[in-house]
């Protein structure tokens, strides 16, 4: 039992012993014991509230010595209980807004609703930083007992976002409530950085438009995709299981689905897809090849590959451990 709890019920049983005494002893009622042991234990000096026999007497001061004791320790704990308490959240505060100041290449979730929840339980299953921005101080508390970095206040305000490191952050993701906020947040986000990829979520019909006008790189309507989801289910289950297990936790043995983009300096700059034979080498397999905005699935072997494509490839994760081994040196980078 706390401190604090342990002197407050011994200090409840001081009262309550000296109202039951001072009512057998001198047979007043239960408010006149009640007052009397009240006054005896802060010392206020009112004076008796019924005459004391002798017996009274020495009972008022046993009352008097055991109990004023008892509650300057309730009084010191309760200071101290105070002090500390403001004195860790203090630090706390100071611990976070450091560590925070040192993020670079960090996620930042706006909301933690059901989608933000969901998009930070992956995001962390990947093994990424992320930083929550959250109003609901019910909310923000609860991230702080997880361990998770938390911003408190209104993702649509510039000195929150710079807060939560937007300037460093490699990608944010906007799953507000509503579409005014998620728009008032893509849009101080890129003004902020322009560089940060940008996920938003949209709920009303011409959202997704007025999203990507204010800046977000992708926009997902969770009411089309779930039912496109569920039409997929029913019409093409074992495609959906493939994607589910490829996109799954990462399993030394089990498929993986990953991205590598190519820079300047990677030995597969200007080769074609044949002349890599990463299927022979390593035993991945390019299932498609990002160029800018253009998505070219299943590229043929005489493909070229050419500085800053990405590279969809799959494999198990002894397979890719493999090709990143192989490609360390001047090969391609997994982007994060």
């Amino acid at each position: 039992m706390p401190r604090l709890a342990r002197s407050a019920l011994f200090l409840a049983a001081i009262f309550a012993g000296g109202t039951l005494g001072y009512g057998l002893i001198e047979g007043a009622s239960w408010w006149d014991a009640f007052y009397m042991t009240a006054i005896t234990l802060t010392t206020v000096g009112y004076g008796e509230v019924f005459p004391l026999s002798r017996t009274g007497e020495v009972f008022t001061v046993a009352v008097l010595f055991s109990g004023f004791g008892l509650l300057l320790l309730v009084a010191t704990d309760l200071g101290r209980s105070v002090v500390e308490g403001e004195l860790q959240s203090y630090l706390g505060h100071m611990r976070r807004t450091r560590m925070l100041g040192k993020m670079s290449g960090h996620e930042i979730v706006c909301g933690w609703g059901r989608m933000g929840q969901a998009a930070v339980a992956e995001l962390l299953r990947n093994h990424k930083q992320v930083v929550v921005v959250e109003s609901n101080a019910e909310k923000t508390r609860r991230l702080e007992e997880l361990g998770i970095p938390t911003v408190a206040g209104d993702a649509t305000a510039e000195a929150v976002l710079k807060a939560a490191g937007v300037e460093r952050a490699r990608g944010l993701v906007a799953c507000l409530n509503d579409d005014a906020h998620n728009v008032y947040t893509v849009l101080t986000a890129r003004s902020l950085n322009p560089k940060l990829h940008i996920v938003a979520r949209a709920g009303e019909e011409g959202a997704d438009a007025r999203l990507l006008r204010a800046g977000a790189n992708r926009v997902v309507n969770p009411y089309h995709h779930g039912g496109v989801r569920l039409a997929h289910l029913l019409s093409r289950p074992a495609v959906v299981d493939f994607v589910d297990f490829s996109l799954g936790p990462a399993d030394a043995s089990g498929l993986q689905v990953e991205q590598l983009r190519v820079d300047g300096a990677s030995t597969l700059a200007g080769r074609t897809l044949a002349e890599v034979d990463l299927r022979r080498r390593c035993g991945v397999g390019v299932v498609a090849l990002r160029r800018g905005e253009q998505l070219i699935p299943n590229p043929e072997p005489d493909l070229g590959i050419a500085p800053g494509d990405v590279l969809v490839v799959v494999g198990s994760g002894t397979q890719l451990a493999r090709f990143e081994e192989i490609l360390a040196s001047g090969g391609p980078s997994k982007e994060e």
